[in-house]
């Protein structure tokens, strides 16, 4: 009996041991990747992101991948998206708080056209750069299943941060994440 005793607290050393292990290798994992686990929304582990290929508002036809070495920030929304307009005054704050430090916001429109939605926003609390010619099978593999949803991509092309529903922009923590990146 007493040997059956021994035995378990045996097992139950091994797997606290192996626990405190993983737990060792996914400090690891965070502290190198910029101290958060960064989610590639397609695979769900740290990556590039995936190619999107758009047009700007002036004509110019470029892609996620030709941006590297920008800090960018990708916002998927609607119009007839009650939580995605409120959330436009304060993504438009951020975006010219950040514009001569280096973020480039790309705010995605995934239902209306450029042509639908002519006239329809009065004064200036709409991004600069929204983005409407874009070919929706480019979404894919984002995995968008509900919006707003925004991505956060760092200079090096690799998925940092996704927020999903509608944020208050000016918040500080999400300033400083932006900060940290722009550095």
């Amino acid at each position: 009996m007493a040997n059956e005793k021994a035995k378990g607290r045996f097992h139950t050393r091994e797997i606290f041991i192996a626990l405190m292990g993983m737990a060792l290798i996914l400090a690891v994992v965070i502290t190198y990747s910029g101290g958060s686990l960064i989610k590639d929304p397609q695979k769900g582990v740290p990556g590039l992101a995936p190619e999107i290929e758009f047009q700007m508002p002036g004509g110019e036809a470029t892609s996620v991948r030709k941006m590297k070495g920008k800090t960018i920030l990708m916002n998927f929304w609607a119009a007839w998206c009650a939580s995605c307009m409120e959330e436009m005054p304060s993504l438009k704050m951020l975006e010219e708080h950040f514009k001569d430090k280096g973020l480039v916001l790309l705010a995605f429109n995934i239902s209306e056209t450029q042509d639908q939605l002519r006239g329809k926003f009065a004064g200036g609390d709409m991004p600069e750069n929204l983005i409407f010619n874009f070919n929706k099978e480019f979404l894919r593999p984002y995995d968008i299943n509900a919006i707003p949803v925004s991505i956060l991509i760092d200079s090096s092309g690799v998925v940092r941060r996704v927020y999903s529903g509608p944020k208050n922009w000016l918040d500080i923590g999400i300033r400083r994440e932006i900060e940290i990146l722009l550095k």
